[in-house]
């Protein structure tokens, strides 16, 4: 039994110095260590990262609240579509650890895009893009809105880079989204705008 906890403690810290190891030659040619995607750069004029949304943008402003424009760059040149995920990951729904407020998914947008201008429709979109059902059941954006009293939540703008369209139905769900877009992640972005109510 000692010879056991031997082993299995010497495994998990050569596991670690392998991991470590690759980290550290990642960056370097030929390093053979894991080999991260870029990062894409996202900006949102209205708030920083990590700033407060502006009520305009929220349920402050009424149900029918627009979404904020957004630039973005530093995507790969192989990248032939979007996709565009909003969620609130704070409140728990049903007991799930994984299931969070859907505010705004949009997908199959253009892979020459730089951005996305303020107050996007509903539905599909001139550029083929489409929109999936958010929480309220509208193919559009949805305006942050914590509950009174529930403190500042953090609301995730997550931007994937896509080597292919996805050729989706505007029916589809968030969990066929988030399947049909395995294994074609080329580059990804994230933003976070803060907000709560008294």
């Amino acid at each position: 039994m000692q010879y056991k906890r031997i082993f299995v403690t010497a495994a998990a810290l050569l596991a670690c110095v392998t991991l470590a190891s690759a980290q550290d030659k990642g960056g370097k040619k030929g390093g053979g260590g894991i080999q991260l995607p870029p990062m894409i750069n996202i900006k949102i004029a209205d708030f920083a990262d990590g700033g407060r949304i502006p009520n305009k943008y929220t349920c402050a402003a009424g149900p029918t609240s627009q979404s904020p424009a957004m630039t973005w760059s530093g995507a790969p040149a192989t990248t032939q579509s979007y996709v565009l995920i909003m969620h609130d990951p704070d409140p728990v729904l049903g007991g799930s650890s994984t299931n969070d407020v859907l505010h705004w998914a949009i997908f199959d947008i253009p892979g020459d895009a730089k951005g996305l201008p303020e107050g996007v429709k509903n539905g599909e979109q001139a550029d083929g893009a489409k929109h999936i059902n958010n929480l309220g059941r509208n193919p559009g954006y949805m305006g942050p809105c914590a509950p009174p009293g529930h403190g500042d939540h953090h609301y995730t703008f997550e931007l994937y880079a896509l080597s292919a369209k996805l050729g989706l139905g505007a029916d589809t769900s968030r969990a066929d989204l988030l399947a049909a877009m395995n294994g074609k992640v080329v580059a990804k972005g994230v933003y976070i705008g803060m907000f709560g109510q008294k």
